[in-house]
Formats: structure tokens, C-alpha cells, sequence
């Protein structure tokens, strides 16, 4: 969140899933130049964290297997119940900034962060939008042997080359994040494009994502090939107390 607000976010809606640690807690403390709206869900359904995993995909087939009906009533890309709880929380916050005038929209998760080259902010990108639908393509990093007395970005710095995502396909070569205008951010259809409609999709060179995903889980095993230091180098001003003046 501080990341992200040095790139001018400016109002973070954190929706926290049966948490069982102190992140509401270092939600309300934390001090950012930015509005923040913690929403504390109870449990509901399956969880599998800790789980190995090709047993989260095999409780996760199980599942889907019971559920089939009702994933098809909803038309949604639910494949277990992490996303199941998604489809039912984040309408529900779109649609208070739907009916907003002016702004944009992200949906971002907690592994993920959008980065932008050359010190642009986010309203270089919105301001220069000619969609409704902005969408910066997706690039896992390699997260092995994280060492959590450092930032993320400070210690990975290696990620898939485009060509070969592209080689790959299967969805990955078109994986994105997307910001999006509200009057144009519901209904939602997914947590990657938002809502369907008129997009544009950056150049990586203007705008990307880097998704610090952890692999197994139907992951492709591609190389980290690509030193990708600008996420790092964007934390490090944005540590410096005179990079906001």
C-alpha cells in the first residue's frame, strides 16, 4: 500500500478473508497519504493455506465437482472457493465506486504490484486512456527462498521473458491486471479485466504487472531469465523521504 500510493493511488479498499494474524491491525496503523477502508470478512467455506500444492488442486477439483451447479448459475470463472468468496466481496465494493463520478478503479492482490518505468504515476496512465479499460499484462517473478526480513521487490528481481509467455499461451500470453473507469467497473466478469467492454493494453514498456506468485498450482515452469530491477528501484525512491517533495 505505501508502494502503491507513491504511484498515486489515493484511496485503498482492503477486503481481509478470515484473517488470523495482525493485518487489520497494521491496516489502521499504517500511515500512508491515503484514505483506507479495512472490511474484516468471517470464515465461509474451505481454506487451503498450507496445503501442498497438487493437494489445494485436488481439493480444489473435489470442489468444483460439488459445486457445478451453482458455478454455472453464476457465470463466473470460480474455480475454488478462494474465488468463489472473491465474486461475492468485490461486486459488492465496485459498486459504491460505480456510482461515483470522476476516478478509476483496480483490483490488485497482496502478491501483486503494477509497475510503471520512468517514474510515471498512475494518472500518466489514466490521464493519457483512450478506453474505458486500461490493462497491464502480467509477469511472475521467481519467489524462492524469500527471506521475510527483506521488501519482495528488493529480492526478486527475476521474471519470464514476454517471448516466452507467448510460446506458452494457454491464457497466459493474455493474464492481466487491469484499472478501469467506474462508470465502466461493473458488472464485474473477472478479477483481471474487471468488467468486459473497450480496452487498451500497455506496452510493458509503459506499464506492467509483476505478480509475485508462489509456483505449483497449475503455474507454467518457465525460466526467470529477465533481470527486472524497475519495481525495485521504484521502492527505493519511494523510500526516500524527498522523492514526495
Amino acid at each position: 500500500m505505501e508502494y502503491h500510493s507513491w504511484l498515486g493511488f489515493d484511496e485503498f479498499h482492503v477486503i481481509l478473508d478470515n484473517p488470523i494474524d495482525d493485518s487489520e491491525h497494521v491496516l489502521r496503523i499504517l500511515n500512508v497519504p491515503a484514505k483506507i477502508t479495512v472490511e474484516v470478512r468471517p470464515a465461509l467455506d474451505e481454506y487451503y493455506d498450507g496445503l501442498a500444492g497438487e493437494e489445494k488442486l485436488s481439493r480444489a477439483q473435489v470442489w468444483r465437482e460439488l459445486h457445478l451447479d451453482r458455478i454455472a448459475e453464476w457465470g463466473l470463472p470460480i474455480v475454488d472457493p478462494l474465488s468463489m468468496r472473491q465474486y461475492l466481496y468485490l461486486p459488492a465494493a465496485l459498486n459504491k465506486y460505480a456510482l461515483r463520478g470522476e476516478g478509476w478503479v483496480s483490483v490488485i492482490d497482496v502478491d501483486e504490484f503494477i509497475v510503471l518505468p520512468g517514474g510515471r504515476k498512475i494518472t500518466d496512465v489514466t490521464t493519457a486512456a483512450k478506453m474505458p479499460r486500461v490493462r497491464f499484462l502480467n509477469f511472475n517473478f521467481d519467489f524462492k527462498e524469500r527471506d521475510p526480513a527483506r521488501p519482495i521487490l528488493q529480492q526478486h528481481t527475476q521474471r519470464w521473458a514476454r517471448e516466452d509467455i507467448v510460446a506458452q499461451g494457454q491464457g497466459w500470453d493474455t493474464r492481466v491486471k487491469s484499472i478501469v473507469r467506474y462508470d465502466a467497473a461493473v458488472p464485474m466478469a473477472s478479477v483481471h479485466g474487471i468488467s468486459r467492454g473497450w480496452f487498451e493494453t500497455l506496452e510493458p514498456e509503459i506499464g506492467r504487472l509483476h505478480h509475485y506468485k508462489v509456483s505449483g498450482h497449475g503455474v507454467p515452469v518457465l525460466p526467470f531469465c529477465v533481470e527486472d530491477r524497475a519495481a525495485a528501484d521504484a521502492f527505493r525512491v519511494s523510500e526516500d523521504p524527498h522523492s514526495h517533495l
